[in-house]
């Protein structure tokens, strides 16, 4: 698989993205990358949702959310990670976790910049990126997305900025290709060069099919 012929493939304007997973597809982990500075304006939400800050009562709508569209496997295992996170540091949480709600104060949409533990040291990486089925296409995810490039240039820290995806999320894929990142191609944590390129060279024709 040549960068080239990927980048001709899912970097075209897309008016729509699938952020549920479509489990009718063989899982495959991927890492995609930020190698530099890319956005540079953060899209604004659209006027009928609104982000709030961080609180502990968000806790059950945002295991719903992130459970709805399949990030977690059930309640409990999203409960977990929940009180795993605010254990480990509750303060970078709280700080790094954007929370959308809608004119009815419903949590509609998540993300957030969290530790990732794909490289030998630990890297910040975006995360738990969510939004509800009700609220999808409506630009949620990208504006989300932005804001967290943009918090990320406020941290020192090193790019690249990564994040860890699926095949299943193809329509996330073509989302975060549109803002900028591309496929990390080297080898991680469990995962060779080769193997790295061939999970690449598999969601690319995934992609091909989806487009």
């Amino acid at each position: 698989m040549k960068q080239e012929d990927y980048d001709i493939l899912i970097l075209k304007e897309m008016e729509s993205f699938m952020t549920v997973l479509d489990t009718s597809i063989p899982y495959e982990k991927v890492l995609m990358v930020m190698a530099r500075k890319t956005i540079r304006k953060e899209i604004e939400l659209n006027p009928k949702f609104h982000y709030v800050e961080f609180d502990e009562s968000l806790k059950e709508a945002w295991c719903k959310l992130q459970t709805q569209v399949c990030l977690f496997e059930n309640i409990d295992e999203a409960r977990k990670k929940w009180d795993s996170m605010l254990t480990r540091d509750k303060d970078f949480f709280s700080k790094h976790f954007l929370f959308v709600v809608n004119e009815n104060n419903e949590l509609v949409g998540s993300a957030g910049l969290w530790f990732g533990n794909d490289f030998e040291e630990s890297r910040l990486r975006v995360h738990y990126v969510a939004v509800s089925l009700s609220a999808q296409h409506k630009k949620i995810a990208q504006a989300m997305l932005t804001k967290l490039c943009m918090m990320y240039d406020m941290i020192p820290s090193k790019y690249p900025l990564y994040l860890a995806t699926q095949s299943q999320s193809y329509g996330a894929i073509k989302l975060y290709s549109r803002l900028g990142f591309t496929p990390y191609l080297g080898a991680y944590k469990g995962c060779t060069e080769q193997k790295s390129k061939n999970a690449w060279q598999n969601v690319t024709e995934i992609l091909r099919c989806k487009a």
